[in-house]
């Protein structure tokens, strides 16, 4: 699933290209897509334009030109958002380079049409993600269930601190938790977890003061470096510009299980289940 600096990476691109673009129309390929009716979806949203996109948490939301309404996308496991114009593209999710030769293609479920002639794919093979209209209402039952924005300014050392405060379970559980701190998914925990030198099965409570700020401190190096390098889980894609998700030749541990540590250079890297994800990391320099 695509984590923080890749939504963050496909909302800069977009909004650079299609705010304000008006919508020429709508294809619904596989209407089950969208959670609202087929008819009200197209009416709200055809020959109208989006004023803004933002994020929250993992979510894109796209602001409604002239409506309190947003249309929310949420990418889960295999989804895309790819923007073609002419034979130049902007892609974001998962897939491959293959995914961009024939478009539409069969993963492609709904497709915006603008009128300058561009388009915007919502893929997704496996038909997990999803599209909807939200109102206020929706929007604020969203918003409730989230934690901090990681990379915010109201994400402060004394903020961590309280929320980690009678924690029982696992650093990494607690990470992982989206209504703690928003964001983290298992590459960017477990390179957080590294670069803080502490083990991902230790319990919360176990923390000292400067543990806890080691772990303040990584999660906004590792989401602002891997923001920087636009993400990880989309590397094999380039946009029209060339650029590409470099973050995977940064990672320190995670994927790189049987190989040795690049801090200390002699322990090999070891792979456990912990709070039920693949956990990789390394048994001397994290205590």
């Amino acid at each position: 699933m695509p984590e923080l600096p890749e939504i963050e990476t496909i909302v800069r691109d977009l909004k650079t290209h299609i705010v304000g673009l008006s919508i020429d129309h709508i294809e619904l390929r596989l209407p089950k897509m969208v959670k609202q009716p087929e008819g009200n979806f197209l009416t709200l949203l055809e020959n109208n334009h989006f004023s803004k996109i933002r994020r929250r948490a993992k979510y894109l939301i796209f602001e409604i030109n002239n409506s309190t309404n947003s249309m929310v996308v949420h990418l889960r496991m295999t989804g895309q958002m790819i923007y073609k114009r002419e034979n130049n593209f902007l892609a974001g999710g998962h897939g491959t380079k293959e995914d961009l030769k024939t478009l539409p293609n069969k993963f492609s479920h709904i497709i915006f049409y603008f009128v300058d002639g561009s388009q915007l794919f919502f893929n997704d093979m496996r038909q997990f993600g999803y599209l909807e209209i939200a109102d206020e209402n929706r929007m604020q039952e969203i918003d409730v269930k989230l934690g901090v924005e990681p990379l915010e300014q109201e994400f402060t050392l004394e903020k961590f601190e309280k929320l980690l405060e009678k924690k029982k379970v696992n650093i990494k559980s607690f990470l992982l938790n989206q209504k703690f701190v928003v964001g983290l998914g298992n590459i960017y925990v477990d390179e957080t977890l590294f670069d803080a030198e502490v083990l991902p099965n230790r319990p919360v409570n176990s923390l000292a003061k400067s543990e806890i700020k080691k772990i303040y401190k990584a999660i906004i190096r590792v989401l602002r470096q891997a923001v920087k390098e636009r993400g990880t889980t989309f590397n094999d894609y380039r946009d029209a510009n060339g650029n590409k998700g470099n973050f995977f030749n940064f990672l320190k541990v995670y994927g790189r299980s049987g190989k040795k540590c690049k801090r200390c250079k002699s322990n090999v890297l070891k792979k456990n289940k912990i709070a039920g994800r693949g956990t990789v990391y390394c048994r001397v320099c994290q205590k």
